[in-house]
């Protein structure tokens, strides 16, 4: 469904992506990590045909997006983390903008509207900032666009909301798109997320499965450094007062738990570490 070859761009000399590839060609949720800067959001405008890649290719849906080809814009839908709504109705949104959207529903909307406590009469100038966000969100949803961009979508939300987000994400009638979240928020979303991608120096680093993590590492709290100590090929750990959360490679051959915040940590600080525990695990399943 995606595909990126050979991806050079910059912002003037601030070189944000070289020789960068990706493939992404099932549906599912796409979580996007990465440190500040390391071109998270940029990724996602280069999707969405909003930014033009200095060299490489980027196919998206069978387009090129810097074409901006009509029928590429009725399939795909960007919310970006930062957005300005004009001081419409969401009634009055959904009149105006969904005819560029061939799949939208106007019954989902309402539900999602519904699950999001907004009521479709009031003015977006009426509303706080969260409560753009979830008319944004719900309006990006009801599209149904084969590929949905989502830049930090859960900030800005309380807890209800970012819980009524995810609750709408993983209804069945979303399973057939790939959406493709960009996020700190790695605790918040890792119960929805089907693939992680990891960001780093200008490359991507990691692009794997939760089925594929949660086979390579195992992942922890000891309540102590002597059980610390005990757990063999720790990646990454850090204090919890007198406990220890840990990344280690999983050597047990059960699937375990994966914790997004964990993960993020242990890729920052010990890249080749998780690198090496996936490839292993690889292996063996090739053995087997």
């Amino acid at each position: 469904m995606i595909a990126v070859d050979n991806l050079s761009f910059a912002y003037k000399k601030t070189l944000l992506y070289q020789n960068f590839n990706l493939r992404l060609s099932e549906p599912g949720v796409y979580g996007v990590f990465g440190r500040n800067g390391s071109g998270k959001s940029t990724l996602l405008k280069l999707l969405a045909g909003l930014l033009f890649p200095r060299q490489g290719r980027i196919d998206a849906i069978g387009f090129a997006p810097r074409d901006r080809h009509p029928d590429f814009l009725s399939r795909v839908y960007i919310v970006p983390e930062e957005f300005h709504l004009p001081d419409l109705s969401a009634t009055k949104l959904a009149q105006t903008q969904s005819g560029f959207y061939p799949a939208f529903s106007a019954k989902a909307f309402a539900d999602y509207l519904e699950i999001f406590e907004l009521s479709a009469s009031q003015t977006f100038g009426e509303m706080s900032l969260g409560q753009k966000k979830k008319a944004a969100i719900a309006f990006a949803l009801a599209t149904f666009t084969p590929v949905l961009l989502l830049d930090e979508p859960t900030n800005g939300l309380d807890i209800l909301g970012r819980d009524q987000f995810k609750n709408i994400v993983a209804r069945p009638e979303q399973r057939e798109r790939l959406i493709l979240i960009s996020t700190h928020q790695a605790h918040d979303l890792e119960r929805i997320m089907s693939h992680i991608l990891f960001i780093d120096s200008a490359t991507l680093a990691l692009s794997a499965t939760m089925p594929e993590l949660s086979a390579a590492l195992t992942m922890g709290v000891a309540q102590n450094a002597g059980d610390l100590a005990a757990v063999a090929d720790v990646i990454y750990h850090e204090a919890m007062g007198q406990q220890f959360a840990y990344v280690a490679a999983n050597r047990t051959g059960t699937a375990g738990a994966v914790h997004l915040e964990l993960l993020y940590k242990a890729l920052s600080l010990n890249k080749a570490g998780v690198l090496a525990a996936l490839q292993a695990a690889d292996k063996e399943v090739a053995h087997v």
